[in-house]
């Protein structure tokens, strides 16, 4: 029987990016493909859940008011055998799904595509993620996505090392696909941990680059609420 590991199930709203102030229900899901230095989860905590145990679990929320079921991590696609299962049974329920997901698994979105609705992707920088270029990836990423016609944008997490040709790759991206981009300055706990200059001079830089820009920090940490 197929389980996965989730570090917690709760009822909230929607913190980042263009659906601030949604209600969903998030489901973070343990273990990650990166060791991004921005990152807050805890992957090692967690419970073991079959797609029978984790359905009941959402059925325990009062689900006719949400937006969608989040599903967020860590890196959620790294449990795709789970995910095949369950989310057919999100369908069922009549439910949307919003994936949050750091967009260098293609081969395995293609798999879980015709049941996701909204897909939140994150550029992946190397003075951030220290995990060097994965531009290709996030295209062959966005190429299945817009193919299938979903709805996708990308978010930017950055701090003070944001680099020039980090800048002009993620516009040429965001440019190529025609998606919303998302500019979250790097959080310390709940402080902001990006100097007001360098957050002007990156918005401004991406604003030139790219129509679609969007400054947004998040605002769940700002309001206090998980």
């Amino acid at each position: 029987m197929i389980k996965a590991k989730i570090s917690e199930i709760f009822d909230s709203i929607q913190g980042e990016g263009p659906y601030i102030g949604y209600r969903q229900i998030f489901i973070r899901f343990c273990g990650c493909n990166l060791l991004c230095d921005y990152c807050d989860t805890e992957f090692n905590k967690g419970d073991e859940y079959t797609v029978i145990a984790l359905i009941d679990k959402l059925k325990s929320f009062d689900l006719k008011d949400i937006h969608s079921v989040s599903l967020t991590g860590g890196e959620p696609l790294l449990q795709y055998e789970f995910l095949k299962e369950f989310l057919p049974k999100l369908k069922e329920l009549g439910l949307k799904v919003y994936l949050e997901t750091n967009g260098t698994l293609p081969s395995v979105l293609k798999q879980l595509i015709d049941y996701i609705d909204i897909i939140s992707m994150d550029f992946k920088i190397d003075s951030s993620a220290k995990i060097g270029d994965v531009y290709s990836k996030h295209k062959e990423f966005l190429t299945i996505s817009k193919n299938a016609k979903k709805e996708v944008f990308a978010k930017l997490v950055f701090d003070e090392d944001l680099k020039d040709f980090e800048i002009n790759e993620c516009a040429k991206l965001a440019n190529e696909f025609d998606i919303t981009l998302v500019l979250q300055p790097k959080m310390v706990g709940y402080e902001i941990g990006v100097s007001h200059n360098k957050i002007v001079e990156v918005f401004n830089r991406f604003s030139i680059l790219h129509k679609d820009t969007r400054l947004i920090g998040q605002v769940h940490k700002f309001f206090d609420i998980r």
